[in-house]
């Protein structure tokens, strides 16, 4: 990855290493024919001078370049930073006094305050921040248009665009989900989820159907998109494969999109382990009962994988309640210590009075064990 001053730095460097190699070739050469006597001591001489010559030449500007770069780079910064400080100032007073901001064009730093800003405040400050900003007529999505724009400003560039939070910027970020390079495809998919308004959302959502992010990243972009993740969730659920479907389950769990919860209960039966268990999660954070799938749960339970019994066993307190109990009771059993962990804090929840029967007689003793730990637990943190 490249920084701004960097190719130039790259391209001396080139430069430097090929005439010390032209040199260095040249040195061989001469001396090679000195042993064989095909050239004279002047002419070897000659070459070795030159030689030199350019040595302490190309070291002489590359060393002359290195200083005069980091004082540069530093004047810069400290500019840079000058620059910030007084026009978040600036914005800062003209936004809680009910002026008018200083008029532009505003340089680079001034953008980044009101980045700042608008990262920071929400409502209708954060509003007002907003229209200031196309006021500024950013360079970001230019930037991202323009084809021979470097891979870390168009990074830049999309962390801008995600942090502006502009609608109309979306045109320029959907593109780069189809983009070859992963980083780019993540950075797009941060942003758009960040910009996405109204039809846009869909929009984003079909676009990353076919970005061929990790489950990782579209979870990311799903719990970014807050409120408004809905109807990709929905997308993902009915048109996506198991990376897509997963990070929907998981998203519908974690921000309690209980309009979704029916569309869960499905995948309790699907295929792939990982898939039931986003499912069972997502239920469980929900608090919604899986009517008609309570065998599917209590099957999990009894003979699912070890992960799957501890998604089963939280679960398994919306069951109808004398169920619950029993199935918890038996869960105590369990070969795992994680799934007798779940069970006796299902179990808490569920019946304490039962637990603490449990602590008592429970024929496994792993599992009075684990009962008796739990209760004490819950006598501590209440």
């Amino acid at each position: 990855m490249w920084r701004r001053g960097e190719r130039l730095y790259a391209l001396l460097v080139f430069l430097v290493v090929a005439l010390e190699a032209l040199a260095l070739g040249g040195l061989v050469w001469v001396f090679s024919g000195r042993l064989l006597g095909a050239f004279d001591y002047p002419l070897a001489r000659l070459y070795l001078l030159r030689a030199l010559l350019l040595t302490a030449l190309a070291l002489v500007v590359l060393g002359a370049y290195i200083l005069l770069y980091h004082a540069y780079t530093a004047l810069k910064e400290a500019r840079d930073r000058a620059l910030y400080g007084r026009y978040l100032t600036a914005f800062t007073e003209a936004l809680f006094s009910g002026t008018e901001p200083p008029p532009p064009p505003w340089p680079e730093p001034a953008l980044e305050a009101l980045l700042h800003l608008r990262e920071t405040l929400k409502g209708e400050m954060g509003e007002k921040v907003a229209e200031w900003l196309r006021r500024g007529r950013p360079p970001w999505a230019f930037r991202l248009r323009r084809r021979w724009t470097s891979r870390p400003e168009r990074l830049e560039a999309l962390e801008a665009l995600g942090l502006a939070r502009l609608p109309e910027t979306l045109e320029a970020i959907l593109p780069y989900l189809e983009h070859p390079d992963p980083v780019l495809r993540l950075a797009a998919a941060r942003a758009g989820a960040r910009v996405a308004q109204g039809e846009g959302v869909l929009r984003l959502g079909e676009a990353l159907l076919g970005a061929g992010l990790s489950r990782g990243a579209l979870l990311e972009a799903l719990l970014l998109l807050e409120d408004r993740a809905e109807p990709v969730a929905a997308l993902f659920l009915e048109k996506g494969g198991r990376e897509e479907v997963w990070a929907a389950l998981e998203a519908v769990g974690r921000l309690h999109l209980h309009a979704l919860a029916e569309r869960v209960l499905p995948f309790l039966e699907a295929e792939d382990s990982e898939v039931r268990a986003a499912a069972l999660r997502a239920l469980a954070r929900l608090g919604y009962p899986p009517v008609g799938y309570e065998d599917v749960v209590l099957g999990l339970l009894r003979g699912g994988e070890e992960f799957l019994r501890v998604q089963a066993a939280r679960l398994t307190p919306l069951l109808p309640p004398n169920l619950a109990r029993r199935a918890l009771w038996e869960a105590l059993k369990d070969p795992s210590f994680y799934v007798r962990r779940a069970a006796a804090e299902a179990l808490a929840s569920l019946d304490k009075e039962l637990l603490r029967r449990a602590a008592e007689v429970h024929p496994d003793p792993y599992g009075r064990a684990m009962a008796g730990q739990v209760l004490r637990e819950v006598a501590w943190s209440s």
